[in-house]
């Protein structure tokens, strides 16, 4: 790895936590959210019909790991950079455009990673998810936020205020959240609705993520969650690409 990409990351490292609110609300807002339903669903009284959330508190947990980081510190931090004159400077480097969105990736994923990590041993802990799932839970988390990062970048790569990047960024992480089945079950919803909430892509993450709990059934064939998220990846990628702007004034990349 060249001194340059090695500066560059670590550029995009201190980009990263700068902005202290949104850095530590991405960083530990998973983890919030695992505590707040584990202590509710310790506080129910264990007879039948109680809520379980035993099942959907660590996919819910890594999906709010995923979108955070994709869209809450991926959009808004974008959107600044470029609205500073940041990213056309460095983009007309010997740099170049390509290294620099692949150290900015970087970063991200090494956030991910890290609270992956930590939210997979919390799993096997409880006994929610088997060792023997971690590998593919692993992928699918991975192919999760190559989809909701791709989101990010679109909104992050078209917004001139970065406020109004990482508020719709969140708009979307949460909506996304309570749409997919994770926090809310699809079936308490009307039939209509939960027919149509099931074939949005994010839907479709989300019970990737749901296959491999213990005791979990899907509501999707696996194959076809992963042509879904994976489909819907490379368009909104594309899409992000020939969309996104390096300064306030350029329309194109």
């Amino acid at each position: 790895m060249s001194t340059a990409t090695v500066e560059l990351v670590k550029l995009h490292a201190r980009e990263l936590v700068r902005d202290r609110r949104y850095f530590w609300f991405a960083l530990f807002f998973p983890f919030f959210m695992l505590g707040m339903f584990l202590g509710i669903g310790s506080a129910m009284p264990d007879e039948p019909g109680a809520p379980d959330f035993t099942q959907t508190v660590i996919p819910m947990a890594i999906f709010l790991a995923v979108t955070s980081t994709a869209l809450t510190v991926t959009a808004g931090p974008l959107a600044g950079m470029r609205s500073k004159g940041l990213l056309r400077l460095l983009g007309t480097t010997p740099v170049g455009r390509t290294r620099l969105v692949l150290t900015h990736l970087v970063t991200r994923l090494a956030m991910v990673v890290a609270q992956l990590v930590v939210l997979l041993v919390v799993g096997v802990v409880l006994g929610v998810v088997e060792v023997a799932s971690l590998p593919a839970l692993t992928a699918i988390s991975l192919l999760g936020l190559a989809l909701f990062l791709a989101i990010g970048y679109l909104i992050g790569g078209r917004l001139g205020s970065a406020d109004m990047a990482t508020n719709i960024g969140t708009l979307v992480q949460l909506s996304s959240l309570f749409l997919s089945g994770l926090a809310i079950p699809l079936w308490l919803l009307p039939d209509g609705l939960s027919r149509v909430l099931e074939l949005l892509p994010t839907t479709f993450f989300a019970d990737l993520l749901s296959t491999q709990v213990v005791g979990s059934e899907p509501v999707h064939a696996v194959w076809s969650s992963v042509l879904v998220v994976a489909g819907t990846a490379a368009a909104v990628a594309v899409l992000a690409v020939r969309t996104f702007r390096w300064d306030q004034g350029e329309a194109r990349a």
